[in-house]
């Protein structure tokens, strides 16, 4: 039966005691005892409000009770009378309040952190390990109405969490609250942050390891192309760190919350923006790093592929090939050659990790054969072939065979894979592929998916089987519009040939 409407929730003792975390008979012993009295009596049955619930948790002797009840039901404290001290934490700093219910604390994650399981849980666990207090983290969404979205554990009950707001907050500890938007939250800053301490203006934290690129960069001369790359890639990441710091202090001053509650902690410092540098000096630049064997490049090619998948290198978007799948992919196995490992196969696979550096000598894509014998290639973005385009091979990966004879793995851009046979990412991407290189089989890939004549697109979306094989004045007809036929000796043609 619903509460009429304006009248507060009855709880029996059950729901006391499911509310607060504890058996039925904990709170009948409570009400025997005296501990504990009930809001009113309805029809003979005790029944307790969630207020007077919380309110006589709060009331209990050394607060270990407080870390069941929400901060939403803690009373306020008078202004600027809780204590404050920071905490440091694996990936994390807080901020703890000492209140007269129990501590406070709130938690900052720090940006680039590498996110683990069950993380929140942990810090409450550290922070609170009685069980007592409240411990608030603040979460990475926003609300126009409440701002930054905070998400908040009982620690006497840390399977359950609720979403207090940073006037609930501001009010239990009695004081304005200081933020950080993510990009700013630099460790050693939040360590040292008192109520005092005003605005500082920091330098935002990039997305990149930019100490990495930098250092780098000073081992060339100043007008080298792998010079102008890694500072340029540098600049890049700052500026997009600062635009995002900046964007963030927007949205707060737009939040409907009353003064007093957030001031900003700290302000994003002004970078230069990056340089425009020219496509094919970007590629000679980090031509010059993928070749290197130092540990320092390595690092920097990681680097570039967190940023952009490596949207500016000659070969990367990785892909696994079986040898057995099919005579092209054996044949391509067979001529891969033993090279040196070098900083182009953190495209492939990690420092250390057992296994074989090949290189593809018609494309000098990088190749890693593991040790079980499968093998991992960086596809080119660009074909150095000689002849124009003869013939498509829908297999694994996707191949294009020249007029001359010679067959390469198909090439892709940074992101986008190739795929056939559905409506979709994959087909469009090739169906642009295939429209490019017809024309040009020297074509950089795109890097899109869309605006690929009709024809092409309605071809290669059509399921057609593993292995098929595509002439060229198939496709030249399928972009001109015109019906393509597919017979059954265009599948396994190859294989065919072969047993011939």
């Amino acid at each position: 039966m619903e509460e009429p409407e304006g009248r507060p929730r009855r709880l029996g003792m059950g729901a006391v005691g499911q509310l607060l975390g504890v058996p039925r008979l904990t709170v009948w012993w409570w009400v025997k005892t005296g501990k504990l009295t009930a809001t009113g009596v309805d029809n003979g049955q005790l029944w307790w409000s969630e207020d007077d619930a919380y309110e006589w948790a709060l009331e209990q002797r050394g607060g270990r009770w407080s870390g069941r009840v929400p901060l939403t039901a803690w009373p306020p404290m008078p202004r600027h009378t809780a204590s404050i001290r920071t905490v440091q934490m694996p990936g994390a700093v807080a901020l703890r309040w000492q209140t007269r219910q129990g501590p406070v604390h709130l938690v900052w994650p720090l940006p680039n952190q590498r996110r683990v399981p069950h993380q929140h849980r942990r810090w409450a666990e550290q922070l609170a390990p009685r069980g007592d207090g409240a411990v608030v983290v603040v979460s990475g969404g926003f609300s126009l109405r409440y701002g930054p979205e905070l998400k908040a554990l009982l620690p006497g009950l840390p399977e359950r969490t609720y979403t207090p707001t940073w006037l609930d907050l501001a009010a239990v500890v009695g004081q304005p609250l200081p933020w950080w938007p993510l990009n700013l939250r630099d460790e050693q800053l939040l360590l040292n942050w008192e109520p005092s301490t005003d605005s500082v203006t920091a330098l935002a934290v990039p997305a990149l390891d930019t100490g990495a690129l930098l250092t780098m960069a000073s081992t060339y001369p100043e007008a080298h192309p792998a010079a102008r790359v890694l500072v340029n890639l540098a600049r890049l990441a700052h500026a997009q760190a600062v635009a995002s710091a900046e964007q963030d202090v927007k949205l707060v001053g737009k939040a409907n919350l009353p003064g007093g509650v957030l001031h900003i902690a700290a302000r994003p410092l002004p970078v230069p923006g990056a340089d425009d540098i020219e496509a094919t000096q970007r590629r000679a630049g980090w031509l010059d790093l993928l070749a290197r064997t130092d540990d320092l490049a390595r690092r920097c090619v990681r680097e570039v592929t967190d940023w952009d998948a490596g949207a500016d290198l000659p070969y990367s978007n990785p892909q696994h090939i079986e040898e057995t799948e099919s005579t092209w992919a054996f044949k391509w196995t067979q001529r891969l050659i033993p090279t040196q490992r070098t900083a182009a196969f953190e495209l492939l696979a990690p420092a250390g990790k057992p296994g074989d550096a090949l290189v593809d000598p018609d494309t000098d894509a990088p190749v890693w054969r593991s040790g079980g014998g499968e093998y991992t290639a960086a596809m080119p973005q660009r074909l150095p072939a000689t002849a124009p385009l003869a013939e498509l091979i829908l297999d694994g990966p996707v191949w294009i065979r020249t007029a001359d004879g010679k067959v390469y793995p198909a090439p892709r851009d940074s992101y986008f894979g190739l795929g056939w046979g559905y409506g979709g990412s994959g087909p469009g991407a090739l169906a642009l592929l295939v429209d490019a290189l017809l024309d040009d089989i020297n074509a950089q890939a795109p890097a899109d998916i869309d605006g690929a004549p009709e024809g092409l697109e309605a071809l290669l979306s059509r399921k057609l089987p593993d292995r098929t094989v595509l002439t060229r004045a198939q496709l030249e007809a399928a972009r001109r519009g015109e019906p393509v036929i597919i017979a059954v000796d265009d599948v396994d043609q190859d294989e065919d040939e072969d047993d011939e």
